[in-house]
C-alpha cells in the first residue's frame, strides 16, 4: 500500500495511441516498488498532439490518478521520463488555452522531472503500447508547445549519474585519496580533505563531479558535451573549459585534447586556420565600451531557402564581450531591411550602437545608421560613425557557424535555420581566445547552463557580487583587447605536411562536385582516403571511390593527415551487414545530395551516406536503387522541391 510518509516516483510514458505510468516507492530493500498503474487511450483528437502534448497528457493523467496521494505531500514528487524533449519544456512558448489549462493545473504539485531512457521504464512504456490501443489512423500537427521554466527544477541526466555512482566504488584513485586523506598522510593529490564532498552516491572535488578513472566512462562524459548540439563541435580548449564546468578527474585537460584531436567531425567540417599572408589592421576605439556599442556586420549568403531566408546576417561586439547574434533573412536585403533586424534583435537588448562597421559599401553602414534615425524618430543621427574595413573577425565568425551548420544538417541541409539560434548559443557559451571568458559571462556575470546535469546546481550568483564582477571583468577585457590589438602582424605560411604510402588522409572538396544541395553547408573535406602511391615531394596518388571518376593524384596543399586518437576510440566503427533473404544489406543513413542528366532536368542519381562508414563509402544510386527507402526518398525530393 502507498505510505504518504514516504516520496513517490511516477514512472510515465506515451506512444502514439496512449499513455501509460506506475506510481512507485521505495521499499525496506531500498528497490523501487509499483503501487499503481494506468493507462489511457488517446481520443483520435489526443492522436494528433505533437510527442510534447503526449508526454505532457502522460505525466498529467498520472497527476490526476494519484492527486490524493501526491497533493500537499511532504516529498517532491518524482517524474521519470524517456522523452529527452521534455528536457526543453523548460523554454517559455506561447500556450493554447488547452495547455494553459494543463500548466496552471501542474502548479499545485512539487515537481521534480528527470530523463530515463525508455529501456529502463518496460512497465510504462508496455503500457502505452498495448496492441488494443493501437488505431490505423495517423495525423501529426506541425506546432511545438513548450512548458514555462517554473515547472520545472533542475533536469538531471539520470543514466549518466547512475553510471558514474556504479563506477565510484572501483576506482583505485578514489580509494587511494581517501585512504590518504583519513590517515593525514600525504594525498596523492594537492588537494585538502576540504575539497572533497559527497552528495548522495556522488563525489565531487571543488564542487565539481569527480569522474572515476575509466576510459569508456571519461569518453562518454566529454563526447556527451563536445558533440551536443549547444555546443556545437568546439576546439580543445573550448570542450576543456565545457567539462571542466561540472566534472572533475586528474589529467582531463590532456585527454579532452586528445578527443577533440581524433574527433573525424571536426577534422572534415572544420576550415583550415591557415596564417594569413597579409597584415591584419586591428580596428580600433573599444576603450571602456559597452556590449554591442561597437558592432561588426556581415552576410553568411548561399544557403538552402527555407521559409523565405536564404542568408545570415552576423552582428558581432566588436569592442565588449565579442559576443554575437545571428538573424536569417533574404539576399535582397537592404539598409532599411537591415535597421529594422537591427532593432528586432540588437537594440531591444543593448540600445543604439556608436559605431557600426562592414566590409560592404562604405556607404552602406552609414545608409544603415540613417535608417535607425528614421524608426526613432530622429531626423539627424548625433553620431554617423562608420569604418568601412575590418579585421577579418568577422570572417572568423562566419567560418564558425558554418562550421556548426554543416555539424548539424550536412545530410538536411534546409534545418540550418532551426539550428541557428544553437549556433548563436554555442558560440556566446564558448571562452574566448583574447578575453579569457564566454560574451555571456562577459554580458550576464554567470554561465548559462546548455545541458541537463546529474547534479542540482545553483549558477546564479547574487546581484552585488555580479555587478561587481562585471565591472572587473570588462576593465581586464578592455586591457586583454589592447594587448591582443598590439600583437596582430603579419604571419608566416606553414610548411606542407608530408605523408606516406598507405597513411590515410583528408581531401579538400572545395573542387570537388559531388551534388550536395548547399556548398557552404557541405563538409570541407571528404574521406579520409588511403594513399596509395607517393609519386613526388608534394603529389600524392589516392584511393578513391571509383564512381568519382577523377584523376586521383593530388597535390600536397589539398590533403590534410586523418587522426584517430585512443581517447577518442574508432570514429567509423564500419558495421558488418545484415543478411536478407541471402543477400548483404547496408543501412542508408541519409541521402545527401543529387546530380541531373542535364541542367534543369529530374535528377538522374542521388548521392547517399551509409551508416557506420566514412564519406568515402558515400555512394551515387540510381532512383531504382531507392525503392527499399522510400520514406527518406520522398522526403528529399520534398524539401529540395525536385521533380
Amino acid at each position: 500500500m502507498p505510505d504518504d510518509e514516504k516520496p513517490f516516483i511516477i514512472e510515465a510514458d506515451a506512444s502514439k495511441w496512449a499513455t501509460g505510468a506506475v506510481l512507485k516507492q521505495q521499499g525496506s530493500d531500498g528497490e523501487l516498488h509499483p503501487c499503481g498503474y494506468i493507462s489511457h487511450t488517446f481520443t483520435a483528437t489526443e492522436r494528433n498532439y505533437e510527442i510534447y502534448d503526449r508526454e505532457l497528457l502522460a505525466i498529467t493523467n498520472a497527476l490526476k490518478a494519484w492527486e490524493h496521494y501526491l497533493l500537499g505531500g511532504a516529498h517532491p514528487v518524482t517524474v521519470l521520463s524517456d522523452h529527452k524533449n521534455l528536457t526543453y519544456f523548460r523554454t517559455a512558448q506561447k500556450l493554447n488555452r488547452r495547455q494553459a489549462r494543463l500548466s496552471l493545473y501542474l502548479t499545485q504539485f512539487d515537481l521534480r522531472l528527470v530523463h530515463v531512457p525508455g529501456m529502463k521504464m518496460v512497465q510504462s512504456d508496455a503500457l502505452s503500447r498495448q496492441p488494443d490501443l493501437v488505431d490505423e489512423e495517423e495525423n501529426d500537427n506541425d506546432d511545438i508547445v513548450m512548458l514555462p521554466d517554473k515547472l520545472f527544477v533542475n533536469v538531471i541526466d539520470a543514466e549518466l549519474k547512475t553510471i558514474l555512482e556504479d563506477a565510484l566504488p572501483r576506482d583505485e584513485f578514489l580509494q587511494m585519496t581517501m585512504e590518504s586523506l583519513i590517515e593525514k598522510g600525504t594525498p596523492p593529490i594537492k588537494s585538502s580533505l576540504q575539497d572533497w564532498r559527497t552528495e548522495g552516491n556522488l563525489l565531487f572535488y571543488k564542487d565539481r563531479i569527480y569522474v572515476p578513472n575509466d576510459l569508456t566512462l571519461q569518453r562518454l562524459v566529454v563526447k556527451t558535451i563536445h558533440k551536443a548540439l549547444p555546443h556545437g563541435h568546439p576546439g580543445q580548449w573550448n570542450t576543456v573549459d565545457q567539462v571542466q564546468r561540472d566534472y572533475w578527474w586528474p589529467g582531463m585537460t590532456k585527454f579532452i585534447k586528445s578527443f577533440v584531436d581524433g574527433c573525424a567531425a571536426c577534422q572534415q567540417m572544420k576550415v583550415n586556420t591557415h596564417p594569413t599572408q597579409m597584415p591584419i589592421q586591428p580596428i580600433g576605439g573599444h576603450k571602456d565600451a559597452l556590449p554591442f556599442q561597437i558592432i561588426l556586420m556581415d552576410l553568411i549568403t548561399d544557403l538552402p531557402k527555407v521559409d523565405e531566408s536564404d542568408l545570415i546576417l552576423v552582428v558581432v561586439d566588436h569592442a565588449a564581450t565579442k559576443g554575437v547574434i545571428f538573424i536569417p533573412c533574404h539576399k535582397k536585403i537592404n539598409a532599411t531591411d537591415t535597421a529594422e533586424l537591427l532593432f528586432q534583435h540588437v537594440y531591444k537588448h543593448f540600445g543604439l550602437p556608436d559605431k557600426i562597421i562592414s566590409d560592404r559599401d562604405p556607404q552602406f553602414a552609414a545608409e544603415v545608421f540613417k535608417e535607425m534615425g528614421k524608426l526613432l524618430g530622429i531626423k539627424q543621427m548625433l553620431s554617423t560613425a562608420y569604418h568601412p574595413q575590418t579585421d577579418g573577425e568577422t570572417e572568423r565568425v562566419n567560418q564558425e557557424v558554418e562550421i556548426f551548420l554543416r555539424f548539424f544538417c550536412a545530410k538536411e541541409q534546409t534545418k540550418w535555420k532551426d539550428l541557428l539560434h544553437f549556433a548563436e548559443f554555442a558560440h556566446n557559451t564558448q571562452m574566448h581566445s583574447v578575453t579569457k571568458n564566454s560574451p555571456f559571462y562577459l554580458t550576464m556575470g554567470y554561465h548559462p547552463r546548455p545541458l541537463p546535469t546529474v547534479f542540482e546546481k545553483t549558477t546564479i550568483p547574487s546581484v552585488e557580487k555580479r555587478v561587481a564582477e562585471l565591472k572587473k571583468l570588462r576593465e581586464e577585457t578592455s586591457a586583454l583587447l589592447d594587448i591582443a590589438a598590439r600583437r596582430v602582424k603579419e604571419r608566416s605560411g606553414k610548411d606542407l605536411d608530408e605523408f606516406e604510402k598507405g597513411q590515410k588522409v583528408w581531401l579538400e572538396g572545395k573542387n570537388l562536385s559531388l551534388g550536395y544541395p548547399s556548398p557552404k553547408l557541405s563538409p570541407k573535406r571528404e574521406g579520409p582516403f588511403e594513399i596509395t602511391e607517393v609519386l613526388g615531394p608534394v603529389t600524392y596518388k589516392l584511393k578513391l571511390p571509383f564512381q568519382w571518376r577523377i584523376h586521383p593524384v593530388f597535390h600536397a596543399n589539398l590533403l590534410s593527415p586523418y587522426k584517430e586518437t585512443d581517447v577518442h576510440g574508432p570514429n567509423f566503427l564500419e558495421p558488418p551487414p545484415d543478411i536478407v533473404e541471402g543477400q548483404e544489406e547496408y543501412e542508408v543513413e541519409a541521402i545527401i545530395g543529387h546530380r541531373p542528366k542535364r541542367k534543369n532536368q529530374p535528377p538522374k542519381e542521388y548521392l547517399v551516406s551509409w551508416k557506420g562508414y566514412d564519406s568515402s563509402h558515400n555512394q551515387w544510386l540510381k532512383p531504382a536503387g531507392l525503392k527499399h527507402l522510400m520514406e527518406l526518398y520522398l522526403d528529399y525530393k520534398i524539401k529540395y522541391n525536385l521533380r
